[in-house]
């Protein structure tokens, strides 16, 4: 029975029970209250057996369903009539059984039905696919191997998966304005070494290009592959997080047997998708490396990594037998900028004498922000006379240097200071507190100069 459904009954005789309860004594005798509450009580029951009875066929009939569905339908008898040579044969009146194949058997089978009922011409319609090259590739690119060693393994991909054909791949140099061939292969010449973005449709589309040369409505187009406008030619960007690198380019007179533009389009397309993404790792990889070893405004190198490569370059110069030389520098109207102008222009002078230090110093010295507006660089296996040599050169090249703010020109002077190692210090710590010294002479000494550490070893 339903719980529910009694529940709600109960309730309504209760409230029968009390409704002739309340009513006055002058209105019904005792006997009349009694017969009302027998005949309310017998009303409520035969509508509760009703409902109780419809509840209970419903679920009868449910249950009696779902038995039926659990109970297996036997197959229906089957006949086989075999068809000889387009005319019915005679049916047979047994019941024919048709044998089960394991798995392979039936592959098998089937394999072989369908070579038997393939045409002829489409034997040789398999895509060509380098699979042990391939995965040489995918093998270098999951185990990040450097770039030129994944570059080494395209060029071998490349001309098993497209055979016949001539290819350059062009990747950005230090500026975005020019792509530069890093790769090619074939035996014709498709391009130039060096092109512009501009002259490649797939830059602009953002997706491959492929141009029927046969085709005589052809017409735009990739105006970089003008050395062999012959057959066919692809181009697709290089690109991966929302990135672009380069441009892959092919060029083939005749497409091999079996293979149409749609089957290259798909291998050309797997192939700049997979580099892309490889390039896009790369480039995380190095801006992170960059970030946790360059300071973010300047651009020099940061602090911990001054430190660290003191390290290294003290080790070396004592087993070597080595000077090192460290130049300390802190520009001298900081203090007056920063009251006049405020703090963006004490931040846009630092800016511009990171951007010029590097131009003063050789290609193997350390240029670093030391501390707030204090720049160092560390000059591996210089001389006394090397060092001062380059202070003096970068505190006249900045003495007139003017900047540009505004309105208003930034101009500023330097205090250097100079410390040796050997020859003032025995150590890493001690090279960077004579440097200090040596920077605090200065200033103290009227600055716009460059003071040597004194202490001798």
């Amino acid at each position: 029975m339903n719980w529910l459904l009694y529940f709600f009954w109960l309730i309504i005789f209760l409230a029968g029970v009390i409704v002739t309860y309340i009513l006055p004594e002058a209105s019904l005798s005792l006997f009349e209250r009694f017969a009302i509450l027998g005949i309310w009580g017998a009303s409520l029951g035969c509508i509760l057996g009703i409902l109780a009875s419809k509840s209970a066929t419903r679920k009868h009939t449910a249950k009696m369903d779902f038995e039926a569905a659990l109970t297996p339908v036997k197959p229906p008898e089957t006949q086989l009539i075999p068809i000889v040579n387009g005319v019915q044969a005679s049916a047979k009146t047994e019941t024919t059984e048709i044998p089960i194949l394991p798995p392979v058997a039936m592959k098998s089978s089937f394999q072989k039905e369908v070579h038997s009922t393939a045409p002829k011409s489409t034997s040789n319609s398999q895509i060509l696919f380098p699979l042990n090259t391939w995965h040489l590739f995918c093998r270098g690119i999951l185990k990040n191997r450097p770039f030129h060693e994944i570059i080494g393994k395209l060029g071998q991909c490349l001309p098993e998966m497209f055979p016949n054909a001539s290819g350059i791949l062009y990747m950005y140099s230090d500026n975005q304005s020019e792509l530069h061939q890093v790769l090619s292969f074939g035996k014709h010449s498709v391009g130039e070494p060096v092109i512009t973005p501009v002259e490649c449709a797939s830059f602009s589309r953002a997706e491959i290009v492929v141009a029927d040369y046969s085709s005589p409505s052809l017409s735009g187009g990739c105006t970089h592959l003008h050395h062999r406008p012959v057959g066919y030619s692809f181009c697709a960007p290089i690109e991966g997080l929302e990135e672009h690198f380069g441009i892959l380019t092919l060029q083939v007179d005749a497409l091999p047997s079996g293979e149409t533009p749609d089957s290259w389009k798909a291998k050309i397309s797997i192939v700049s998708a997979t580099f892309g993404l490889f390039v896009a790792n790369q480039n995380l990889n190095l801006r992170f490396q960059t970030h946790s070893i360059r300071d973010t405004l300047t651009g020099l190198f940061n602090r911990r990594y001054m430190e660290e490569s003191l390290q290294r370059e003290v080790a070396a110069a004592t087993r070597h037998r080595t000077p090192i030389g460290m130049i300390m520098i802190h520009p001298d109207a900081i203090e007056a900028l920063r009251e006049t102008r405020g703090p963006h222009a004490v931040e846009q002078m630092l800016w511009e004498l990171a951007q010029r230090l590097p131009r003063y110093i050789r290609y193997e010295d350390i240029p670093c922000r030391y501390h707030n507006e204090t720049l160092c660089v560390i000059l591996p296996g210089a001389d006394l006379d090397i060092t001062e040599e380059r202070a003096e050169k970068i505190r006249h090249e900045i003495e007139n240097l003017q900047v540009t703010y505004g309105n208003t020109i930034l101009e500023t002077t330097l205090s250097i200071g100079v410390a040796m190692l050997p020859q003032h210090a025995n150590n890493s710590s001690e090279l960077i507190e004579l440097a200090e010294q040596a920077l605090a002479q200065a200033t103290a000494k009227g600055r716009n100069r460059v003071c040597t550490a004194q202490v001798s070893i």
